[in-house]
């Protein structure tokens, strides 16, 4: 089931006639409410400047005071309260655990004079097809609701299992518990379906149980601060929830401007004219528009150039009201890519504007209602738009295509087909042939199927061929940047538009943000225990076990984004900050799991397990994790850090298992170029990567690294099952 079909709010479920449960088993439906509406909480999220935002729904899991509810309900970086059943409003103490892929967190409140009563969780058998379920919440709004249905299934939707609700679901409910006649839970209220009112979804519980048992305590103070946009590089405008993750920017939420207009402005000085404004944005609902601002006055007056329904349109603000705005140009083109990541630029010159999709020029203006002003980003109505890239600058640089590209290029232009030149007197004449014509325009449209298939994987094969080719050209890069940098590339292959500097810097920060609560005479291990506090007690850097093996877990960007992931990454992470704040450490790459080391001079080291915490290791603590994986003794190898290349390597070879686990080839196919691009004379990348170009029908790039492989003859190659491929691929040219 695919998510975009759904409506990512807070849900309930419809009122059906369900199968019912023993009488002995069940509390009249007065009882159980009373029972249960103690433990429900309602959770208030604050919007910028402190106004109400939205409404949702908390249960509680311990009564010492901790509280489940969904991820989006509580939105990263937002204030938030915390409300009893009577509305006695408790303190937040702290995040306790989150997990922004499974929408789920944990907050830990002070429950005072409260007493907060903990609800039972059911066992995961228990959670049968049919059963009679109840959920609790506010429904637009609307405190202690309480509504009746079923479980209709237990359903996977985009790789999550879901408990499939039949009972309607409102925004407001997200995060409220879903319980039985015994008053057990069975999942967390977490989505409504946009096909039908009486539709809903729900989180197992048993993926609550297994993030509490694995806490990753944020403080509130710095929850709040987490995804905050720049205060020193952006001011917003007429509200929505502007966040920011490394070098990505999302507006969340309709502004307060007429039609949901909001704005991010640019605290940069605006060049004199001429001067040029550019941005990489995508839209995840193409009714919504969202792109460029400029000579805004910092209230309701600017220009914004952006996508709307699919057309490209240059307006004039004048005002807070629609009837003060002018639409000046609007275009329909074939260079804006609905759905994906599109640049826009915008070049103000003396007389006129001029606006550009992705280096193609397609609206000229010489309108002048407003000569000046700040930039920045635009966004309307309810689309959640994505912005990477924000330039500006009296010029800047548009890569073009060259003209061995545009050659390359003219042979791949298929012909127009004149589909809507066919009347019926043709379709009549076709249809004398009874359905053999029908048989071979279907044949004909199964090849353009496939020839439009290769069309994206040729696309794709561009779009990753500069990161693979700044990955085989890491020596270049300098020994104290080299892991860094790979890292991000690895991470680059799967986000095509991920600002590998925005990256560097926010580790710069994180650095910054430890020395600046140490002491000028701190000592080595002063610093390891101020980077052990900032990661693991005050931020919340935990190893991922829920989703182990995800392939985010192995890109930097979201470990440092989403503050969990594996061994390796999570070591790569430390070794960088510690890099940074001038201690040394290495990697260590025990069988089955990647540690730290803290060399603090020439005779002491101490081994640091980052997936767990920080966890001070003894010699003894990796004999038993080398037994465990490989069942055998330490060797005084495995204590020996590998080289950069052998760390970037090992994240590569895991992202191949994660692929290969998913049966995906491209994928496969990704991190196999890049695992060659740094390993150029390791055959046996060389081969696996023909093997997955055959698999995946690139048979004349498939021939390249076979023909490469017979002409090297590197040792230990077996040239026979070589040959072998060599000829299985001739055969399907």
């Amino acid at each position: 089931m695919d998510l975009r079909t759904l409506i990512c709010l807070p849900l309930l479920i419809a009122i059906v006639t369900p199968t019912d449960v023993a009488a002995d088993d069940a509390q009249s439906h007065p009882t159980l409410i009373a029972k249960v509406r103690p433990s429900v909480m309602t959770i208030r999220v604050q919007g910028r400047d402190g106004d109400p935002m939205g409404i949702g729904t908390g249960f509680v899991i311990d009564d010492e005071g901790l509280i489940a509810t969904n991820f989006h309900v509580i939105n990263e970086g937002r204030p938030f309260t915390v409300e009893t059943a009577e509305g006695q409003q408790l303190r937040v103490l702290a995040v306790e655990a989150s997990d922004v892929t499974r929408d789920l967190a944990i907050i830990r409140v002070d429950p005072g004079s409260a007493e907060l009563p903990a609800l039972e969780f059911a066992d995961d058998a228990a959670t049968q097809q049919g059963i009679r379920v109840l959920a609790f919440g506010n429904p637009l709004g609307l405190r202690n609701s309480v509504v009746e249905g079923i479980v209709s299934a237990r359903r996977e939707v985009e790789g999550r299992e879901m408990l499939q609700l039949a009972m309607p679901i409102e925004p407001g409910n997200s995060g409220g518990p879903l319980v039985d006649l015994k008053g057990r839970v069975h999942g967390i209220i977490n989505m409504k379906s946009s096909i039908d009112d009486n539709l809903g979804f729900a989180i197992p519980v048993t993926q609550l149980v297994a993030l509490k048992d694995n806490p990753n305590p944020v403080t509130l103070d710095r929850w709040v601060r987490i995804g905050r946009i720049n205060d020193d590089r952006w001011t917003p405008v007429m509200g929505s929830r502007w966040q920011q993750r490394g070098g990505r920017i999302v507006a969340l939420g309709a502004g307060n401007g007429f039609g949901g207009r909001s704005l991010l402005l640019s605290k940069r000085d605006v060049p004199k004219r001429p001067f040029e404004i550019a941005v990489m944005v995508r839209l995840d609902d193409e009714s919504g528009a969202a792109g460029l601002a400029f000579h805004s006055d910092g209230q309701n007056k600017h220009y914004a150039f952006y996508p709307s329904a699919g057309r490209m349109r240059l307006t004039c603000f004048r005002g807070a009201s629609v009837y003060s705005w002018d639409i000046l140009k609007e275009v329909q083109t074939e260079h804006y890519l609905p759905g994906q990541w599109n640049q826009l630029k915008v070049r103000v010159e003396d007389d006129k504007i001029l606006c550009y999709v992705n280096g193609r020029l397609v609206i000229e203006s010489d309108d002048a209602q407003i000569t000046q002003g700040r930039v920045g980003l635009a966004k309307f109505r309810d689309t959640e738009p994505e912005f990477s890239g924000f330039q500006l600058g009296a010029v800047l640089d548009t890569p073009v295509l060259s003209e061995d590209a545009e050659k390359t290029l003219a042979r791949l232009d298929p012909a127009a087909l004149p589909l809507d030149s066919i009347g019926s007197d043709q379709i009549r004449q076709l249809g004398t042939s009874s359905d053999l014509a029908s048989r071979e325009l279907t044949r004909r449209a199964i090849e353009l199927e496939r020839q439009a298939k290769r069309m994206h994987q040729l696309a794709d094969d561009i779009r990753r061929a500069e990161t693979v080719d700044r990955l085989s050209r890491l020596d270049d890069i300098d020994d104290d940047e080299r892991l860094l940098i790979g890292s991000l590339l690895i991470a680059k292959l799967d986000s095509p538009d991920l600002d590998v500097q925005a990256y560097r810097e926010r580790i710069d920060e994180m650095a910054d943000e430890i020395l600046a609560g140490l002491d000028a005479d701190a000592s080595a291990t002063d610093i390891r225990d101020a980077m052990h506090r900032y990661l693991f007690q005050e931020n919340g850097f935990h190893g991922s076990r829920s989703e182990y093996y995800h392939a985010a877990n192995s890109h930097l960007n979201r470990v440092i984004d989403d503050r969990e992931g594996l061994p390796i990454t999570m070591s790569v992470l430390y070794i960088e900050l510690g890099r940074r704040l001038g201690i040394k450490v290495v990697g260590v790459a025990l069988p089955g799991h990647f540690v730290a080391k803290h060399v603090i001079d020439d005779e002491q080291e101490q081994l640091i397990d980052v997936f767990e915490r920080g966890k001070l290791l003894s010699q003894d603590d990796a004999a038993g994790i080398v037994a465990m994986h490989a069942g055998r003794g330490l060797r005084e190898s495995d204590l020996q850090a590998p080289t950069d290349i052998e760390i970037l390597t090992r994240i590569l070879n895991n992202l191949i298992g994660v692929a290969g686990r998913q049966n995906d080839g491209e994928a496969m196919l990704r991190y196999c170029d890049a695992i060659v691009g740094v390993n150029p004379d390791q055959h046996r990348y060389r081969m696996m990567r023909a093997q997955l170009r055959g698999m995946t029908g690139r048979i004349h790039l498939a021939l390249e690294d076979v023909q490469t492989l017979l002409r090297n003859d590197p040792p230990g190659l077996d040239r026979d099952a070589t040959e072998r491929l060599r000829d299985a691929l001739i055969d399907r040219l």
